[in-house]
């Protein structure tokens, strides 16, 4: 028996709560009618796409709405409306019983002062605590959050610590005055993979051990899979089905959520076929529209009838404590969708387009300690270390491996943006210049380029009609018209409505900016796409709309790409190859069926034991590699993972370099590793 059906009251109580605010562009519904419960020691996940209300919801119960706003309905904490509460009962509320982690951690942290004082500065504060209490408690929060050396860390700069230090820290100082509810607002988005798993590992420990009421807000249905208790799903600012998470995530009762499970890319079956992801068709009913005596969701509905069109569904009780807005909530099957379908592979090994050999990329140079004399102090960073690879022709290359192990660095070396210090690199076996403006025409055509960062790549004083018009005019040779013509036809393909070409890219979402970096990448005829996190900040239902879009256009094209990513799921559907990299080294490379099933390198494993699966019932892996990637500074005189290696055997890996292992299935299966191959399969086994 729970905490509600035994008369517990809930800590947050959400009953209709619509927001409004007021622009110079127009209205804009951001949450149209939301209501969800929070028990103390209960985590709910909130899920849906961009634009859905979910962080308004969130940041409506902070009472931390910008602009001209109107808030309707009832927001209770502990029995008491927050939407009746002056300003300063609200302020008080914040931090002390109240607290939120934000999805950028760099952005909630003041980058000139050291993160100790800032925790401490909000403990004296709030808890008008002395100094040394204050220092005390500090060391005791950051010990709690899992954080190395935790008496000197908070003498560190933000900027001296990695993005998973960072997330700790920030929630050091949201747990910092003991709150009864803490808002986590993505606060996985931008890690890799292990520490995402480090920081789900301290989610689920805080809910056990702080007994706070924590709302998870996110759109990867594995994450939430892993820590909620309880998920409400948004869609249209509206809350259209919740339930327990394995009640949600085996008995869908509503035709979007079971789209939403259809676009996340599952693990290769036992006859090792990969199934073809379902995108849902359309766009998101938009937040400028007034609502409607109809169920917002019609319009993209596979199961719609007159009904729907004719009436706003109600949330109906479908039994086990799970709620649906549907009318047709009992019909709602596994398969609805589409059925799987078999994802068409790649039967060809294709021409070689491009090959490196022995690329390497180091920052800086050794630094003596006299400026231009006196014995050598500071090595140069050893971003990229003798990497060797191949893009085939219409194949895909996906690229793995923790935040600054090299992946960027390698994209950038590939298409000259980064000059590298050595090695070759062959395009169709032509040599290719290090920067790409000592590059024919020809080969700065063949490449383009899709960035993490989509927001660096657009000119935000022109259109983002400028960044695919001009593509397709200089590119493809199409003129004025077909150029149009071409440009709302690749929009769409990367789910926007063509009238977003008039639009500048600070209107535009994180989530919709990279779209537009994406159509302005086909739009011309390039023979490789360098792909970096191209598709991290998209929700799934349009993640899965692009990845069908990529091998769509690689089908018709014969486009190679290489593609980097830290979602292992998202590069298992997509690559026909996969290399891992760590601290600039090749761990392994080879085939993606070989890489992602043993024998495998120790990091690989820990790579793919990390990466959160949409199953409630799936038991998380104990191995979690400790700290972080190396500085990069020092040449290993061993095994560059052998300090965070769960399998190291001794000294040997310490002192000797791996050698070269092939593996059994394929001899461009490579892996560095001293155990041999025979070993490392009845090890993971």
């Amino acid at each position: 028996m729970n905490e509600k059906q035994q008369g517990i009251a809930p800590l947050v109580q959400v009953d209709q709560l619509a927001v409004t605010f007021y622009t110079p562009t127009g209205v804009v519904h951001a949450v149209r009618d939301a209501s969800f419960e929070i028990m103390r020691g209960q985590v709910l996940g909130l899920v849906g796409e961009s634009g859905c209300g979910k962080s308004t919801a969130a940041f409506a119960i902070m009472g931390y709405l910008p602009g001209i706003h109107r808030v309707e309905g009832h927001i209770s904490f502990e029995g008491r409306d927050i939407t009746e509460m002056s300003a300063s009962e609200v302020r008080e509320l914040r931090g002390n019983r109240i607290a939120m982690v934000y999805q950028d951690p760099a952005t909630s942290l003041n980058p000139s002062m050291r993160v100790g004082p800032q925790v401490e500065e909000s403990l004296q504060t709030n808890l008008n605590l002395s100094s040394q209490q204050a220092h005390e408690r500090t060391v005791r929060l950051f010990e709690s959050v899992g954080l190395a050396d935790p008496a000197n860390i908070g003498r560190r700069y933000p900027h001296e610590l990695s993005g998973g230090m960072q997330q700790r820290i920030v929630i050091a100082l949201a747990l910092a005055c003991d709150p009864d509810l803490l808002i986590m607002d993505e606060p996985t988005t931008g890690l890799d993979v292990t520490t995402e798993a480090t920081i789900l590992d301290l989610v689920v420990d805080l809910k056990r051990r702080v007994r706070a009421g924590i709302l998870f807000v996110s759109h990867n249905l594995g994450v939430i899979a892993r820590v909620a208790d309880r998920v409400a799903v948004m869609y249209a600012g509206q809350v259209i089905e919740q339930a327990p998470v394995r009640e949600l995530f085996k008995n869908t009762h509503h035709p979007y959520t079971a789209g939403l499970l259809s676009c996340v890319p599952r693990p290769i079956s036992e006859d090792e076929v990969t199934t073809k992801l379902i995108s849902i068709p359309g766009v998101v009913y938009e937040a400028s529209r007034d609502d409607i005596d109809a169920c917002l969701f019609a319009s993209r509905c596979p199961m719609v009838q007159d009904q729907c069109q004719e009436e706003a569904p109600e949330m109906f009780n479908a039994g086990n404590e799970h709620e649906s807005g549907c009318f047709f909530w009992n019909d709602v099957q596994k398969g609805l969708w589409e059925k799987e379908i078999p994802r068409e592979e790649i039967d060809h090994e294709g021409s070689l387009v491009l090959t490196a050999e022995n690329l390497r990329k180091f920052y800086g140079r050794w630094q003596r300690k006299y400026l231009f004399f006196g014995p050598r102090v500071k090595p140069p960073v050893r971003a990229l270390v003798d990497a060797d690879f191949d893009v085939r022709s219409g194949r895909t290359l996906g690229v793995v491996g923790e935040s600054g192990s090299g992946k960027t660095t390698m994209a950038r070396t590939v298409a000259g943006l980064t000059p590298r210090n050595r090695g070759e690199l062959k395009l169709r076996g032509e040599d290719l210049a290090p920067e790409v403006e000592e590059r024919n025409r020809q080969q700065r055509d063949a490449l383009r380029m899709v960035f993490q960062n989509p927001t660096a790549s657009l000119n935000p004083q022109l259109p983002i009609s400028h960044t695919i018009l001009r593509s397709l005019r200089k590119l493809a040779g199409l003129n004025r018209k077909e150029s149009r013509e071409r440009a709302a036809e690749l929009l769409q393909a990367v789910g926007l409505d063509p009238a977003y070409l008039g639009r500048l890219p600070g209107e535009l979402s994180g989530g919709e900016q990279q779209r537009v970096a994406l159509a302005g990448a086909f739009a011309g005829n390039a023979e490789i796409i360098i792909a970096d996190e191209a598709v991290s900040s998209l929700d799934v239902s349009v993640q899965a709309q692009v990845l069908d879009l990529l091998g769509k256009h690689q089908r018709e094209e014969g486009t190679s790409y290489i593609f980097i990513s830290h979602d292992l799921g998202v590069v298992r559907y997509v690559s026909d190859d996969i290399m891992v990299l760590y601290a600039g080294h090749v761990a392994e490379s080879g085939p993606a069926d070989s890489v992602l099933k043993p024998p495998m390198h120790p990091y690989t494993e820990a790579l793919l034991s990390a990466a959160p699966v949409p199953d409630p019932d799936a038991k998380p892996t104990t191995i979690r590699l400790p700290g972080a990637v190396p500085t990069l500074l020092e040449r290993f005189q061993g095994c560059f993972f052998a300090g965070r290696c769960p399998r190291k055997l001794g000294p040997i890996c310490d002192q000797t370099p791996p050698p070269e292992r092939v593996g059994p299935d394929s001899h461009d299966h490579v892996i560095y590793c001293h155990i041999t191959v025979e070993e490392l399969k009845a090890m993971q086994q």
